[in-house]
């Protein structure tokens, strides 16, 4: 290893990984399909399920910052 390598901001420190993959399990277990496994895009994709009123799946839904109020009620209408 390199001096430089210890003091790296390359890759996320253990605590932060495992917070995204406990988020990312919590919303899977929930039907919620988000668009990555970034904190944010978990984020996203549970505001947008709570705005829906079901569980948001990133690879059949418009993406998370198309989902308000407005086009959650025509989804629903719509079946979608």
């Amino acid at each position: 290893m390199n001096t430089g390598d210890a003091h790296s901001q390359r890759s996320m420190p253990t605590k932060a990984f495992n917070k995204e993959l406990d988020a990312y399990k919590a919303a899977r277990a929930q039907g919620i399909q988000p668009a990555g496994t970034s904190m944010k895009k978990i984020q996203e994709a549970v505001k947008a399920s709570e705005i829906l009123g079901k569980p948001y799946d990133s690879s059949k839904m418009a993406p998370t910052k198309h989902i308000n109020k407005q086009s959650a009620a025509v989804l629903n209408q719509l079946g979608a």
